[in-house]
């Protein structure tokens, strides 16, 4: 026999493994947006401080320029001496230097080469310091290992424009342009050229991550440096979109810019491809790999587990299911110590099959108590169909003789062995009772007036059905047990009533008696349902009673006041 398995937990696995995969899903979803805008921020945030560090290098770029023009012109002997080196010789100024040296108490010059010496020190980024003479169109330029070098140069070439101060930039390079006054008449001799390098804005970007682009832009959009190197100085064919844009802006491709514009017009921008920013590291990817696996292969395993102990003591209840339907009742499903439903229904399954199994002993032993029952009653009957056809033609006789007290005796024997053999095991309270009224007839002939006899029995309740040979048993067992043959006063009265649903059946006699020790032990066997093997009397009227009505209905002995005893026989109200 092929015994169903439970297909429910496969099912219900199943859809864990949907949920839990859906679950994991949604989770790396959002910590996959998460991490990219944190990512955006982070960019944006350094972003943002490359572009200020850089527009901080040209704020300082700027201002060392101003600075070193207002120290020019905070000391006359400087300024005076720089006009000297412009307007002369090289030899004459050489001489006037040696002269105001020997004059002074001082133990150095504080002239040009001073002034340009300490100029250097105020920023690392300044390459060269020029000055170019009106009067005798020479440039005449220092680097920072206090090397001149002097060159002729042409009005054209002069780069300043209506006496304004000037910035001029070149690839890397900007150029700070102040004229050369003298204090005196504030005539314009000249100018000084300040070149710095910016070169060093690569250092600045080399702290942050190689994603940021740095360029620096003129006033008119050309740029004069771009970190990637791939830039001259030329016009930049998307400034326009760039100095227009704040945040996001489309250029070659989608990038993220912060910028900033400093006094002199100089504007920094740092910017950072869109697709950089938004690109997902192949570390967090094998990590969220690897996590998702290891909550998912823990999570399943711990499911499988619960849902294969839920399915194996499933399958034990079908397989218990199986053998009932097979007709094993002698199955119990194992407990465990799990308090769900699944245990409730295996205890309630086990007490059933427990119970019902009794239930089928017990109707099983009791047909086969009534089978020996009617067996013995059928051995006691000695062909009762022959004997009441005899019986009946010796009435007749007696009745043709003229002896109608002995065809009535007769008549009332046959009337007993007729119903015995004609009526079916349920009969109702009316023929019982008629047929103990008979039986009673017969022992009334036999004891002539030694007892009388009364059977009270409301007309309502003669419908209900009983057990036929209920009560005969037990006016019999009065007869051979109860009567007292040498007193004239015996009575045996039968009374019939109802309460609520059952009916209780009365036997009263004013007999022997039974002795209380005797007494309890009948009590005891009629309510503990032991019956002797060879008993056709209480015990087995007591019995059959217990099998048709069930527990709580059957006979009960009690001892009368004065004497005899009383049989009360309880049943359930049924209709025929």
């Amino acid at each position: 026999m092929e015994i169903k398995k439970s297909t429910v937990y496969k099912r219900l696995f199943v859809a864990n493994i949907l949920v839990a995969i859906f679950l994991i899903a949604t989770l790396d979803f959002y910590f996959v947006k998460k991490f990219l805008q944190n990512n955006r921020d982070s960019k944006s945030y350094i972003n943002e401080k490359v572009v200020y560090d850089v527009n901080d290098e040209i704020n300082r770029i700027n201002n060392s320029s101003d600075l070193i023009v207002k120290n020019m012109y905070s000391d006359l002997n400087v300024v005076e001496d720089i006009l000297r080196f412009m307007n002369t010789d090289t030899i004459s100024y050489l001489k006037n230097k040696l002269d105001r040296l020997s004059e002074s108490s001082s133990y150095y010059y504080n002239g040009t080469e001073r002034f340009v010496r300490s100029s250097f020190n105020l920023n690392y980024n300044l390459e060269e310091i020029a000055f170019i003479s009106y009067s005798r169109m020479e440039k005449s330029s220092f680097n920072r290992q206090d090397q001149i070098k002097v060159t002729s140069v042409d009005k054209e070439d002069i780069p300043i424009e209506d006496g304004f101060n000037n910035i001029f930039a070149d690839k890397n390079t900007l150029k700070f342009v102040r004229e050369v006054r003298d204090p005196v008449n504030l005539k314009s001799e000249g100018i000084i050229l300040l070149t710095y390098n910016l070169n060093h804005i690569k250092e600045i970007v080399k702290k942050y991550e190689n994603e940021h682009q740095v360029m620096v832009f003129d006033n008119n959009g050309y740029i004069i440096y771009s970190s990637d190197g791939d830039y001259n100085y030329e016009k930049c064919k998307y400034y326009d979109e760039i100095a227009k844009s704040d945040g996001e802006v489309k250029l070659d491709k989608n990038y993220y810019i912060n910028k900033s514009i400093n006094s002199s017009a100089i504007m920094s921008v740092s910017k950072m491809a869109k697709r950089d920013v938004n690109k997902i590291s192949i570390g967090l990817i094998n990590s969220l790999v690897f996590v998702d696996s290891l909550v998912l292969i823990i999570s399943l395993s711990i499911l499988y587990i619960k849902l294969k102990l839920l399915s194996d003591r499933t399958d034990n209840i079908l397989v218990a299911m199986e053998k009932v339907k097979g007709g094993n009742l002698d199955v119990e499903i194992p407990i465990t110590s799990d308090n769900d439903e699944i245990n409730y229904i295996s205890e309630n399954f086990n007490e059933m099959c427990r119970e019902l199994n009794e239930y089928i002993k017990k109707i099983y032993l009791a047909e086969i108590e009534q089978k020996k029952a009617e067996m013995v009653a059928l051995q006691n009957q000695i062909n009762p169909h022959f004997l009441y056809n005899t019986l009946e033609s010796i009435r007749m006789k007696a009745i043709c003789n003229g002896d109608k007290e002995v065809g009535k005796m007769l008549y009332t024997l046959s009337f007993l062995f007729r119903k015995q053999v004609k009526d079916s095991n349920i009969i109702t309270l009316k023929d019982e009772l008629d047929y103990c009224s008979k039986y009673i007839e017969i022992f009334k002939f036999r004891y002539y007036d030694n007892f009388n006899f009364e059977i009270n029995c409301p007309n309502d309740l003669e419908k209900y059905k009983i057990v036929k040979f209920s009560i005969q048993p037990l006016i019999e067992n009065y007869f051979i047990h109860g009567i007292r043959f040498e007193d004239y006063d015996n009575e045996l009265k039968i009374d019939v009533t109802k309460e609520e649903n059952d009916i209780f059946i009365k036997i009263i006699d004013n007999g022997r008696g039974i002795p209380n020790e005797e007494l309890e032990k009948i009590n005891d066997k009629l309510l503990s349902d032991r019956q002797d093997s060879n008993s056709i009397g209480i015990e087995n009227v007591n019995k059959r009673i217990i099998n048709e009505y069930g527990e709580g209905y059957g006979l009960k002995i009690l001892k009368n006041k004065d004497k005899g005893i009383t049989l009360v026989v309880k049943i359930l109200c049924k209709e025929v």
